[in-house]
């Protein structure tokens, strides 16, 4: 996994409680994104086995373990 300073989106489940799930597409660069975006929310919103690509958890940033 790379480190980042947390400008990638960040779209996970929340450790604590799975069924909630997190989106957050960022400013203006995140429209072009949207349709994708969408997409993979409806997936892991039907199937609570999927997750977002590794770029995007949550578990990225300390403090936060999926």
């Amino acid at each position: 996994m790379r480190p980042d300073d947390g400008n990638e989106f960040i779209i996970a489940r929340l450790p604590d409680d799975p069924r909630i799930i997190v989106a957050s597409p960022c400013s203006g660069h995140g429209a072009k994104f949207a349709s994708a975006i969408g997409a993979m929310l409806a997936d892991m919103s039907l199937d609570p086995r999927a997750k977002a690509p590794e770029a995007f958890r949550l578990d990225r940033l300390s403090g936060f373990a999926n």
